[in-house]
Formats: structure tokens, sequence, C-alpha cells
């Protein structure tokens, strides 16, 4: 696991009131954390990104670009083309989710918080004072598997908290739906193409992973949903690896 040697002395970050130290603490307490759910690879996209801008901070460098990301961590060759290859840009969005994930879990009562805002790649330090929280008002079950998990899926299709996009709102209505109907054999990544994405009849999911690809969204965004707003949801719906299934679970709270 990538760490980051400590700095010989502390320095401050400008506008963020940060010393180096407490950065580089930061960041090796999230890449050594199991609730930090980034791959090595990411892990290294971070910790270049941290200490580019802690050289920043002295030396006015010019912000990192997605070939800087491209050569330097990910060992693409000089020719690395970004128009061709939106390597960068699709991993960049997933270490700003983890990044999300572990603030909502064991770095939630973190001082120091690193991000990575869209539209670059250049890391950000934030003083963070932990406040409490209340606690959401959880919601009553009846103790029926299909009357609570309909009544969750309308809580969750109908929040603001729930990151997920309108097409994946569909894409979570139909399997839920369908399980529920005892229809789990049109719950496959065909049905989904062509019923909730709308592609042709001739969509073949082997050349076209936009079903795949969508369902890893959503299972983030449930898990991200479930960690906020949906934390005292008495029943819980997932989405595991491997399928397109969905499974419900009643929750003790």
């Amino acid at each position: 696991m990538h760490m980051l040697e400590k700095a010989n002395a502390p320095r401050t970050i400008s506008d963020s009131g940060l010393t180096a130290e407490e950065i580089r603490a930061e960041l090796n307490l999230m890449i050594q954390s199991g609730d930090f759910p980034a791959t090595p690879r990411n892990r290294r996209f971070l910790s270049f990104a941290v200490e580019r801008a802690l050289e920043a901070n002295d030396s006015n460098r010019s912000r990192i670009t997605a070939y800087d990301v491209a050569t330097r961590v990910f060992g693409r060759p000089d020719s690395f083309n970004t128009l061709l290859d939106p390597i960068v840009r699709i991993e960049a969005g997933k270490l700003r989710r983890d990044l999300e994930t572990y603030y909502l879990k064991s770095g939630r009562s973190s001082r120091v918080r690193i991000d990575i805002p869209r539209g670059g790649y250049d890391a950000v330090f934030v003083r963070h004072e932990p406040a409490a929280e209340a606690d959401p008002v959880a919601p009553t079950a009846t103790g029926d598997l299909a009357t609570d998990a309909m009544e969750e899926l309308k809580r969750l299709v109908a929040s603001k908290d729930f990151p997920a996009t309108e097409r994946n709102r569909r894409f979570l209505t139909y399997v839920v739906e369908k399980e529920l109907a005892g229809h789990q054999e049109e719950i496959t990544a065909k049905a989904v193409g062509t019923l909730v994405f709308k592609r042709k009849a001739s969509f073949d999911p082997n050349k076209d992973p936009i079903v795949r690809i969508e369902a890893g969204k959503l299972r983030r965004d449930l898990e991200t949903y479930y960690l906020k707003a949906g934390r005292k949801a008495p029943l819980r719906i997932s989405l595991p690896k491997g399928g397109y299934r969905p499974v419900f679970s009643y929750q003790a709270v």
C-alpha cells in the first residue's frame, strides 16, 4: 500500500489553515482504511494529487492534467491521447465517489478532508468541524416483505438524498417489481437494456456494457443513501455484484 513520507516540518497550506503534516496524516489514515474502497491505482492517483497540491503551495505549479495522471500514475505511454482514452476522467469519478464513501463511514469525524472537485484533478483540503447530526425518523415496517420492499422503493426513488439518475431509478424500480412479482427470469442485462435503457431489440450486453456499468453506479448510490438519509430504514434494498436481482434485508433500528 502506498505510503507518503511525513513532512519534515509543518507547513501551512494557503486558504485551508492546515499543515502539510496534518494533510499527509489524513491521507495515510484514509488509504489504509477498509472504509476507503478505492483501488490501489486510485490510491496512488490520490497520493499523486495530494503531493502535487502540497508542492504547489510554494512554487505556483500548473494544474494537474489528465496526461499527467495517465503517464505518471497509470503507466500509460508518452503517446497517450486524452481525447481517445477517457481512463483518467472515468477513474477520477470513481475516486470522488470513494472519497464520499470514506467520509460517510470511518472518516465521518475527520477534522481534515481531502477532495478532488469535479472539473479537474487537483486535490483541495478543508478543515472540517464535525457537527452533531439528527437521526432521521425511522419508517415503520409491517413485517410483510413485499409490502415493506415496495414502500422502501417508493421512499428511495422519491428521495433527493438518493443520488441515482432518473434512468437508474427506473432500473431499480424495474428489478424490484420483477423480483417481487416472481418474474426473476426477466431480470437480465438484455431486458434492462431494452426495456429500461431503450436500447434496440438487437442490443447485445456482451458488446455494449451499459447495463453493467450503470448497475455499478446504482450499487454505489444505494450504499450512499443508506449511509445518510436511509440509515434508519427498517428494510434495505441492495443489488449484489454478479447479477441484477435485488436483495431485501431487514435491519435492526
